[in-house]
């Protein structure tokens, strides 16, 4: 069995740019007025990973990271 990736969220460092909820909508999500964007689930599915590997890179307030999670 493979360890799912699990996404982080520095909310400390989001500045909601949304860079993040266009690559994966089903993860991240910017309601209407808030100053930051939410997980809408903690783990990827594996045809998800480069996905949130492009968010992670593409960043530009450097707020998410990948973990595992078995």
């Amino acid at each position: 069995m493979t360890a799912k990736p699990t996404v982080h969220l520095d909310t400390t460092r989001c500045k909601a740019y949304g860079l993040c909820v266009n690559l994966l909508p089903e993860v991240f999500d910017t309601p209407p007025g808030s100053p930051v964007a939410v997980l809408l689930r903690d783990t990827v599915d594996a045809d998800e990973r480069a996905d949130l590997e492009e968010a992670v890179r593409n960043c530009p307030a450097q707020a998410l990271s990948i973990g595992e999670q078995p």
